[in-house]
């Protein structure tokens, strides 16, 4: 799959671009590297783990330690780890994710900068965001299952 991006200079420092088009629901990526707990999220190269269960995270290797986000993805992980278009992509485009589709911790916000129309201004846990919002990345299948089971839970509870 590596060979359908590149990395490359980006706004926000370093970031993952298309070689060549993507459609709409093809994978771009797999998410590889090392499993971690949270508290190996804390350490230095914890930084780019992407969670992926209640206490697990992955420390990616290239090219996923060098996506980012942005409040308009155009891809999103299904499967825990991998990451699909979900429109299609041009050649050279950056490759995102809303980074909210995959956190559900209580422990770690961040001032938003990705420059989108819709920008939230702030990147938070999943059950932060509008509900409008969570329902359209919940149709589009990118939210990590583990977040989904955490909101079942929490509801079957109310």
């Amino acid at each position: 799959m590596a060979e359908k991006v590149y990395i490359g200079k980006s706004p926000f420092g370093v970031g993952v671009f298309a070689r060549a088009p993507i459609k709409a629901q093809e994978t771009v990526v797999f998410l590889n590297g090392a499993l971690i707990d949270f508290e190996g999220t804390q350490k230095p190269q914890g930084e780019y783990a992407v969670q992926i269960g209640l206490d697990e995270y992955v420390d990616p290797l290239r090219p996923g330690r060098y996506l980012n986000h942005s409040c308009a993805p155009n891809t999103g992980f299904v499967d825990q780890i991998r990451l699909v278009a979900i429109q299609d992509i041009e050649e050279g485009e950056e490759i995102l994710f809303d980074y909210s589709t995959t956190m559900f911790e209580r422990s770690w916000e961040l001032d938003c900068q990705c420059g989108a129309n819709n920008c939230r201004g702030r990147i938070r846990d999943f059950d932060r965001i509008p509900a409008a919002l969570q329902q359209r990345y919940l149709n589009l299948g990118i939210v990590q299952d583990f977040i989904i089971e955490a909101l079942q839970r929490d509801r079957a509870v109310a």
